[in-house]
Order: C-alpha cells, then sequence, then structure tokens
C-alpha cells in the first residue's frame, strides 16, 4: 500500500486510475474543488479521501499536500482542449500556475514521485514524433503544455524531484465526456441521428483508457529516470473520418456520416501519431488493447450506461479535469 495523491482525479483518466489504485489497496487523496462533477467517482468515494480546493490556488495545493503526505502524486489536473470559449488565462492558470504550484508544494518532499499527464498537443503537427521533436504547439493549450513540461523537468533538476511526465495522445474510451469525438458518435448513432462532422482528414493517434491507466501505473514503480517524457500512444494515426466510419460499421451502419457539413478548426493538429520506443524502453510499457477492440467495448458501455453519460455532461463552467490530448 502507497499514500498517493490525485489532481484531476475526476475526469476520464483520473477517475479510471483512482479506481485501479482503490482496487490494488494504496491511499489515495484528491485534490477536488467543491463544484467538481462525481458522477465518474460513483461507488468509490467511500474508500477516498478529499481535500477541497483547486489547482490554481497554492495554499490549497500545499494543504493538499500536507493532509496526503504522498509517496506518488498523479498530476492529471487540466483544461481541456474543447470547447475552444476557454480563455487563454484559464488554461495558463490551471496547466501552468498549477503545475507551479504542485512543484513549489512538494518541493521539500524530493523522495516523492510524480506522474504528470502531458499532452501531444505540446507538439504541435506531426507523425511518428519522438520525446525529443521539438516543441511547437499551435494551440494555447499546447502552448501551456508545453511550458508545464518544463516547469517538471526543472523541478527534477532544482529540487530533485522524481518527476514523468507521460505525454498523452488521444485517450478514449468508457465516461469520455459526451462532446468528444467518440462518443458523441455512438450517442448519435444511438438516437437515429446522422453524424455532422468536419472533412475528418486530421489524424488521431487513439489509445484505449485502460492502457493509459496501466502506464500511469508503471511509471509509479518502474526504474524511469528523473525528468523523464514518455509518449504514450498506440503508435498509429487515424484520419477521423476512418474513425467515425468504422464506429457506424460496428454499430451496423444506422446512420450517415455528414463529412464536411462542419467547417475544419482554424488551430486544428492535422497529424498526430507517436513514437513509443522510449515507453517500451523505460517501463516495459505497451498498448493491448486494439483500436477494434477499444472501440467495441466503449460501444458497448455507451450503449448500456447513456444515463452515465448524461451525468458526465452535466460539468461545471469552469472545467478543470484531465482532458489533456487534443480533441478530434
Amino acid at each position: 500500500m502507497k499514500r498517493v495523491l490525485v489532481t484531476g482525479g475526476t475526469g476520464m483518466i483520473g477517475a479510471a486510475l483512482v479506481a485501479r489504485l482503490v482496487a490494488e489497496g494504496d491511499g489515495v487523496t484528491l485534490l477536488i474543488r467543491d463544484r467538481s462533477n462525481r458522477s465518474r467517482l460513483q461507488g468509490l468515494e467511500e474508500r477516498l479521501s478529499f481535500c477541497a480546493g483547486d489547482i490554481r490556488d497554492e495554499a490549497a495545493v500545499k494543504s493538499a499536500v500536507r493532509q496526503a503526505k504522498p509517496e506518488v502524486v498523479f498530476h492529471l489536473a487540466s483544461t481541456p482542449f474543447n470547447p475552444p470559449t476557454i480563455s487563454p488565462q484559464m488554461h495558463l492558470e490551471t496547466i501552468v500556475k498549477g503545475t507551479m504550484n504542485l512543484m513549489e508544494a512538494l518541493s521539500d518532499r524530493p523522495a516523492v514521485r510524480v506522474v504528470a499527464a502531458g499532452s501531444a498537443a505540446a507538439y504541435g503537427s506531426g507523425s511518428q514524433l519522438r520525446e525529443d521533436a521539438p516543441l511547437r504547439p499551435g494551440t494555447v493549450l499546447g502552448a501551456m503544455k508545453a511550458s508545464a513540461s518544463l516547469l517538471l523537468q526543472m523541478a527534477a533538476r532544482r529540487s530533485h524531484l522524481h518527476t514523468i511526465e507521460l505525454r498523452l495522445f488521444t485517450p478514449y474510451g468508457p465516461w469520455e465526456h459526451p462532446n468528444r469525438l467518440i462518443p458523441y458518435t455512438i450517442l448519435s448513432a444511438l438516437a437515429g441521428q446522422d453524424i455532422r462532422m468536419t472533412e475528418g482528414r486530421q489524424q488521431r493517434d487513439m489509445i484505449f483508457i485502460d492502457d493509459v491507466v496501466e502506464a500511469f501505473c508503471a511509471a509509479a514503480v518502474k526504474p524511469v529516470p528523473a525528468g523523464s517524457v514518455l509518449n504514450i500512444g498506440f503508435g498509429v494515426g487515424t484520419p477521423v473520418h476512418t474513425l467515425v466510419e468504422r464506429l457506424l460499421a460496428l454499430m451496423g451502419n444506422p446512420v450517415k456520416p455528414l463529412i464536411g457539413a462542419l467547417p475544419t478548426r482554424p488551430d486544428e493538429i492535422l497529424e498526430m501519431s507517436a513514437d513509443i520506443a522510449a515507453a517500451k524502453a523505460h517501463m516495459g510499457w505497451e498498448p493491448r488493447t486494439s483500436i477494434e477492440e477499444g472501440l467495441r467495448r466503449t460501444i458497448a458501455w455507451f450503449t448500456e450506461h447513456r444515463e452515465l453519460a448524461n451525468q458526465v455532461a452535466q460539468r461545471p463552467s469552469e472545467p478543470a479535469r484531465d482532458t489533456v490530448g487534443a480533441s478530434a
């Protein structure tokens, strides 16, 4: 059993990780805002400890660290890529200031291992990207994630914190927010509604949630050097229109994709896929869930749990959760 502090624990990745940690018997404390939507934590809350506060509040972060006395910190708190109406200031305060608050709160605890969720948006566009690729973000979120990455590496050097950044590509699976591509497609098809979408040329490296959680758990215990950055993806870029077509085929093609019905965003990331050799080398990690299997399991979950998906959609107007990848 280990003492664990989690930020961003109400998001899709955070909640799935928390469930895994609880199942393994760890003592888990969540830094959580009063207005957070806790629907993904159903059935877990009695086995968790909570520290009320916002990652943007330096005092709250320090209080959470004092309360949890963590051996491991999983840092997933973030603004999401979508909706695009989130202000640059909110991205800055949540991602950069929030990460800095955590690094300062842990600066006198060098034995703590910090596993943080980064984002492929920090790279900008590119295929088979390695961790040493230049960071050329084309979005505000990507620029803030790149800044947070540098802060994590700085803390490893200055404070001797054992920081590890898992640079996530596009996680998907049960409990994903309904406005994201895969849940939107599934729920629209179940409702008999055609799929309004862009031309779908943009590629995404889809990685199933179970494989993402496995990567976080491995990073907490494997001999990964402090200050490391490791890509977490499937290693294959798939065009969005292909993903939609696969989903609909698996569902029996109940509706049609309306390709080109929506404009492509000006800040769209057109290519996105990972070289995952470093994660294999340092952690022995590689994805186990094929895209076909992951899509089938996701379809099954949303088909059975439409009411839970509706609960996830009921969120506060100021999101600070663990949607870290660029949306499709």
